[in-house]
């Protein structure tokens, strides 16, 4: 793949990620209007429900046995359990998934929890990253996300 097609696909990704926010925001409402989404992590299990299944699917599972196995494993009790569904592709999938973790994430930060990204404790063992997480963010003695993050206020 050549830069220029990872420039390409990461646009794309994004857009779509993007496009089921907007989508989920305009059937349920935002993550902070939504009474399902306040309590008990459904956003987060609901993304996790949706990943569980990719993994099950691309393993072989049939699709009526990685629904069932999903809905008991991790779907939000209290959401329509007739609703879970696959959402044709694997991409659509795992855009849907990740459209309910950027919820999720974004409920938590404007709940005011802590953003920090701490550093790796301890080396890497076998694979070795290109560079360190500090010369990945600028040599920022702490790599915090919240240092690039605008206020709330």
């Amino acid at each position: 793949m050549t830069k220029n097609e990872s420039y390409v696909a990461g646009n794309t990704t994004d857009a779509l990620i993007s496009t089921e926010v907007f989508v989920q925001e305009k059937m349920w409402g935002s993550s902070e209007e939504r009474l399902d989404a306040d309590s008990g992590g459904q956003l987060l299990a609901a993304s996790a429900a949706q990943i569980l299944l990719v993994k099950l699917l691309e393993d072989g599972c049939p699709l009526e046995e990685a629904l069932e196995i999903t809905l008991d494993a991790c779907y939000p009790e209290d959401w329509d359990q007739g609703a879970f569904r696959t959402y044709g592709s694997m991409v659509a999938n795992l855009v849907v998934a990740a459209a309910f973790l950027r919820n999720e994430i974004k409920r938590r930060v404007a709940n005011g929890e802590d953003t920090t990204r701490s550093k790796r404790g301890e080396p890497y063992t076998t694979a070795q990253p290109a560079m360190s997480s500090e010369e990945a963010v600028g040599g920022m003695a702490e790599p915090t996300w919240s240092a690039a993050l605008p206020t709330l206020e």
